[in-house]
């Protein structure tokens, strides 16, 4: 083989070795970053199942009930998130301004009016709903949902706190014993 032709297939088997490489490292920066967003889904998953088996325990959805109870509550969800949307962006606004000292009065004004204005809604969402609720399940199912909702808020705020300083090792699963 003459010596341009050993230089150019040198040449050539470097760049494929070095395009493997690149293609190597970029599956490698891709699945770094892609890796804690799956483990947040997984997370969020798990709570949400966690959520789902709770609820219908603690309510006592028959199956039927069921079928016709999660889409209603699916979209009470959806409604409530927009209210929270609206919260936090007051939230953000208050952060913008360097704190609520830092805003004029007419600022605070408007801030505390929208507040309001969502805790109304809330409020407001919170009523509609219960007739919705009543049209799939009873009455008092419904009462045992804002609790068992409530209740569920609890146990995972104290995860949360076990997980930040608590005694439960890091990567153990939490114990599922809501009261």
């Amino acid at each position: 083989m003459p010596l341009t032709s050993k230089m150019n297939y040198k040449r050539m088997k470097t760049m494929e070795i070095l395009a493997k490489n690149i293609r190597a490292a970029a599956l490698v920066m891709l699945f770094a970053l892609f890796v804690p967003t799956l483990h947040a889904q997984d997370r969020k998953d798990k709570i949400e199942n966690m959520h789902t088996a709770y609820i219908t325990e603690k309510v006592g959805l028959t199956p039927e009930q069921a079928k016709k109870f999660w889409p209603v509550y699916d979209q009470y969800k959806a409604d409530q998130s927009e209210l929270q949307k609206q919260r936090r962006e007051n939230a953000q606004t208050v952060k913008n301004a360097g704190g609520i000292d830092n805003m004029s009065d007419a600022d605070v004004q408007k801030l505390v009016a929208n507040e309001i204005d969502v805790k109304t809604r809330e409020l407001d969402l919170h009523k509609k709903y219960v007739v919705k609720f009543q049209e799939v399940i009873s009455l008092k199912q419904v009462a045992k949902l804002f609790i068992a909702e409530e209740q569920f808020k609890l146990y995972l705020l104290n995860q949360l706190k076990n997980r930040r300083g608590g005694p439960r090792g890091a990567g153990q699963e939490p114990e599922f014993v809501p009261q």
